[in-house]
């Protein structure tokens, strides 16, 4: 019985951890292997148990695939390498045992042979296949019997994950995310179930929460509303709530509405080297703007609506050497002018940089990351260049610079950086990066994110109203309406104010200035004074619409709300809208669609904070109190929701519409660098992924795919359904190419591993 080991998982490597940093971590690597080692043997002493209760033989149990590396037979003793396939006969008169107890070179698997699984005789006179006559061998048992045993390993492996979640909850317990909420998206079920933020739920449908992964699971299960018991303000509502989930249209609101609480703590993972005077792992914001926060939502919705000035955090930091004491600091921090993509021509939304415009307006690209051991870190960039030249092209665009990339492999490019006030010439020449199965376009290594705030038009896009300007490329904008402006927050702010008028902007090129008009259009936002926070809910009593191509678009969408304006074009309409992401309240406008103010160009531009990905979720300790048969039920709830995470994970994989895709998926070096972090957090933690690892296992083998076990159980129902075994050849043949498809699998994945722990960018 085969076994094969895949699961999905998060492939993030924190800041300086390296897969050499891992394996000198002898101690973690050790218990790392021993804990797979375990799962694997829980898995073949399920076939092998069941094989020897079924009067089976068995040849070999191995733990791993490839060659023997040593390995254990009664009566032979301990032996090294490779040993003779011994015949009954032989192993009678040598008076030993008939199993051999191996361990192989790779031990990310595992198999247990068992007497006519490959034993095949070929009559050399006829060419007639037959496979063994023993009544000891495993093709020669009754169907049912067979089944029985294919099946056990996928049985000991559930049954290993139940026994281990069931020790960890009876023990320490594990961290998980609270059950605390922490958004309501307006107009979802839990807003018009009335959830409120803060809101702790403590029961659903009469079951008990433990964490927010039951809030997911009921909304994934749920056939009907949920009823929930909540707690507000410390103590818990008389009535239960009912989100129901079926009002609204499946995939719009997965969880009914439901986010999860992120605190104001900031993580390990923070980027704090690119700003050493800002946060540092383990502070804690308590005000944004003087403003007391509880949460991380509340610190965003101070950067949507902070209208581009700076941000003051007062942050309560731990003294390194004394943890328990807290010094209190106040840091101020710009929000992110972050530009959402414009309609095409089409009306379709192209995702490409150069579709983020402000009115036509395009911005200069800034370098957010230098990969590791790219041509671009031998050149000598640095995350925060902005780009001024590439090549022969000045100012250039994300556009520009993939193209000179892509036509100029092994070519040095020259290029001018602006790099804190001053400019510095660099060369760089791109680079094939190298790739198992096809050939890759040159790179250079260079990502791009946030586009440079200095308020340098790099180009004005045809058709927008910012060509009315005649803006040369690399102009700088010196003034709206006669108000100087300094970044692109000052830009936009202005244009904002001037909506439905027309606006003068100076602006230098060269040595030169010079002065143009522009018309700004109106729009729903200015018609209605919408805050900046807003979000607009439904148009006329509808929330989505389909383009031409058959694409649906859902509001908030500002491209959603744009084609449904368009689609009551002349009309007065209904607009509802909630105000901020911490009321969910709605709130209802009426606006007269006219031609000239079809586009929610202001909705397009929001003041984002950047280090939102660096704060902890609110977390908490789930155990089962000290009481077994509590801890025991916990484990098999946690079993439950693991096979069908995987069950939704393989979905996906295979749905052409699905969200997962082969870069999310691990293979046996990303699994083992993930357990390794693992085990840096504790023996818990480490106990907890083990148990997840092995009922992923017990699913990804019972796949009906031949070699592993779930191509076995294909194979013995159709030969009940036909009352004879499939012909050996198509099995033999059937078992090839499922061979092939696994090592395909393994090496593809193996290799992803790889290039995603030395830093590389697929």
């Amino acid at each position: 019985m085969p076994g094969m080991l895949i699961g999905e998982l998060d492939n993030t490597v924190a800041p300086g951890q390296t897969l050499l940093q891992w394996l000198l971590s002898g101690y973690l690597f050790l218990k790392v292997l021993i804990g797979f080692s375990i799962i694997i043997f829980v898995h073949e002493l399920g076939h092998f148990l069941t094989a020897k209760w079924m009067g089976i033989r068995v040849d070999r149990f191995a733990i791993g695939f490839f060659q023997r590396v040593c390995g254990y037979r009664r009566g032979e003793g301990f032996t090294f390498g490779r040993r003779p396939d011994y015949k009954p006969e032989e192993l009678a008169a040598k008076g030993y045992g008939e199993t051999d107890y191996c361990l192989n070179l790779l031990p990310f698997g595992g198999y247990v042979k068992m007497l006519g699984e490959d034993d095949v005789l070929i009559n050399d006179a006829t060419g007639e296949v037959k496979t063994t006559t023993d009544p000891r061998a495993f093709t020669n048992q009754p169907v049912g019997r067979r089944m029985l045993v294919v099946s056990a390993g996928v049985i000991f492996n559930l049954l290993f994950a139940l026994v281990v979640y069931s020790l960890v909850f009876l023990g320490p317990g594990t961290r998980k995310v609270a059950p605390v909420i922490g958004r309501v998206e307006a107009g979802s079920p839990a807003a018009n179930a009335g959830l409120l933020p803060g809101d702790r739920v403590l029961e659903i449908n009469g079951s008990h929460v433990d964490s927010f992964d039951d809030i997911l699971l009921a909304s994934m299960l749920s056939r009907g509303p949920l009823r929930l018991r909540v707690q507000r303000g410390g103590a818990a509502l008389d009535k239960e709530l009912a989100v129901d989930l079926g009002s609204t249209e499946a995939g719009k609101y997965p969880t009914g509405g439901l986010v999860w609480t992120v605190t104001t703590t900031v993580s390990e993972g923070i980027l704090s080297a690119r700003d050493p005077q800002g946060l540092m792992p383990g502070d804690q914001v308590t005000h944004a703007n003087g403003r007391p926060v509880s949460s991380l939502l509340e610190v965003v919705a101070a950067f949507e609506a902070c209208g581009g000035r700076p941000v003051e955090l007062t942050v309560q930091r731990p003294d390194p050497k004394q943890p328990q004491n807290r010094q209190t600091i106040k840091l101020v921090q710009r929000p992110v002018l972050a530009i959402g993509p414009a309609p095409a021509a089409e009306g379709e939304v192209s995702a490409t940089p150069e579709n983020r415009h402000l009115l036509g307006l395009l911005r200069r690209p800034v370098v957010q990351e230098v990969i590791r051991g790219g041509p671009a870190q031998a050149a000598g960039f640095q995350a925060g260049d902005v780009i001024c030249q590439w090549g022969t092209v000045l100012n250039p665009l994300y556009r520009d610079i993939s193209r000179s990339t892509e036509s100029a492999p092994a070519t040095p490019i020259p290029v001018v950086v602006e790099r804190e006030g001053r400019t510095v010439q660099l060369t760089v020449t791109p680079k094939r990066p190298f790739s198992l199965l096809r050939s890759r376009p040159p790179r250079v290594g260079l990502a791009f994110g946030e586009e440079d705030m200095r308020p340098v038009v790099a180009d004005v896009v045809p058709g927008t109203p910012a060509e009315e300007l005649n803006l040369p490329r690399g102009a700088m904008i010196l003034a709206v309406n006669g108000q100087p402006v300094e970044t692109w927050f000052d830009v936009f702010e202005a244009l904002k104010a001037a909506a439905g008028g027309v606006v003068s902007i100076r602006y230098r090129s060269g040595q030169e200035e010079a002065v143009g008009q522009m018309r700004v259009p109106a729009s729903v936002v200015d018609a209605l004074n919408l805050p900046p926070t807003a979000r607009i809910h439904s148009i006329d009593g509808q929330d989505r619409i389909t383009l031409p191509g058959g694409k649906t678009v859902m509001l908030p969408s500002p491209l959603a709300v744009r084609k449904l304006l368009e689609k009551n074009l002349g009309r007065t309409v209904t607009v509802e809208y909630s105000s901020s992401l911490l009321d969910p309240t709605i709130q209802v406008g009426s606006f007269a669609v006219s031609s000239d103010n079809l586009d929610p160009w202001q909705l397009r531009v929001v003041y984002q904070y950047d280090l939102e990905p660096y704060y902890t979720r609110l977390s908490t300790i789930v155990n089962a109190g000290g009481n077994p048969l509590r801890a025991l039920a916990m484990g098999a709830r946690q079993t439950g929701q693991d096979l069908w995470s995987v069950y939704r994970i393989l979905r996906g994989l295979l749905s052409p519409r699905g969200r997962v895709g082969i870069r999310d998926v691990s293979g046996p070096v990303g699994i083992f660098g993930h357990a390794i972090r693992q085990a840096e957090s504790g023996l818990s933690n480490l106990m907890f992924f083990l148990a997840y690892i092995s009922a992923n296992l017990a699913v990804i083998n019972f796949i009906p795919l031949p070699v592993v076990d779930g191509g076995l159980m294909l194979f013995l129902l159709l030969e009940k359904i036909r009352g004879k075994p499939l012909g050996l050849k198509v099995q033999m043949i059937t078992t090839i190419v499922g061979l092939s498809l696994i090592v395909l699998c393994f090496v593809l994945v193996t290799f992803q591993d790889i290039v995603k722990l030395w830093g590389g960018n697929l």
